[in-house]
């Protein structure tokens, strides 16, 4: 735990429900976190030796069984009953955490909301009722919070979530050509000039919102930005991946113009704090 963290959870008010507390810390200490690339570059059968050996604790590289260990081991710290449970019965069961609250017990997956949490926008695995048979098995008696009482919470902790009513709106437009194309000043036909003018509207506007800093979680920010900003043929043609030949491995968005058959690539760069999309062919 560094000194930041430190400093949020130190702003914890004890007079807090306990939904407040939860809510609080799950949101604001997300960014510090990032996905382990250990072990989410590993082969199957590693991952697999892993879980039986027992997942390493690498701090703030996480998994998702040492971040619930971390959460459940904090809420506990508060007075507040948490567990980590196997939410799946898969081979490598996904592993999240049920809490007692203030109206009953639910469940939270700080992993699959990591993103959410570092980029502003609403939470999907907080308060929901988990679609996870074996979850829903073991716990039948999971409460679902209404979204809003989390609006409500969000509110009172000075939580913005604002971003996700702005990325609808950004959807109706881009994933509209020619829409997209009106606001461009550009024909519908011109697909390689479309595709560079939404990531040089990304790289702009997009990719430095919030506090992303993970590999993976830079990689789910692109997957994001795809659904809303791309209509369907040109998602066709967009491949998005994690470019290992780097120490740190990079994002890279690639687009293929099916009618003239050219490539563009563009790679993230990172300059100090600022990420950059810088166009590579």
């Amino acid at each position: 735990m560094n000194e930041e963290m430190q400093k949020i959870i130190s702003k914890v008010n004890l007079s807090w429900p306990k939904d407040y507390i939860i809510r609080y810390l799950y949101v604001n200490l997300a960014p510090f976190f990032k996905r382990d690339l250990k072990y989410f570059l590993a082969s199957d059968e590693e991952k697999y030796r892993q879980y039986q050996q027992g997942f390493i604790n690498r701090g703030l590289d996480i998994v998702c069984s040492t971040i619930s260990d971390y959460f459940v081991n904090l809420f506990n710290s508060f007075g507040i009953t948490a567990i980590k449970i196997a939410a799946n019965s898969a081979k490598i069961p996904l592993f999240a955490i049920v809490v007692e609250g203030d109206h009953g017990w639910y469940f939270i997956d700080p992993l699959n909301d990591l993103f959410n949490n570092q980029y502003g926008l609403k939470t999907s695995e907080f308060g929901s009722i988990p679609h996870y048979k074996t979850l829903n098995n073991n716990f039948p008696n999971l409460i679902s919070l209404p979204s809003d009482y989390i609006d409500e919470m969000d509110q009172s902790l000075g939580i913005d979530k604002s971003l996700s009513s702005y990325f609808e709106k950004l959807h109706t437009v881009m994933s509209n050509r020619n829409m997209a194309a009106a606001i461009y000043k550009m024909p519908t036909n011109d697909k390689s000039a479309m595709f560079e003018r939404k990531m040089e509207f990304a790289n702009e506007q997009l990719i430095n919102l919030g506090n992303v800093k993970g590999p993976f979680e830079r990689i789910r920010l692109y997957l994001f930005l795809e659904k809303v900003m791309f209509f369907k043929t040109e998602k066709k043609n967009l491949k998005i991946y994690l470019d290992k030949f780097y120490e740190v491995p990079r994002a890279h968005i690639e687009y293929f113009n099916p009618y003239d058959k050219s490539i563009i690539l563009f790679e993230e760069q990172q300059v100090q704090d600022q990420f950059v999309l810088k166009k590579i062919s």
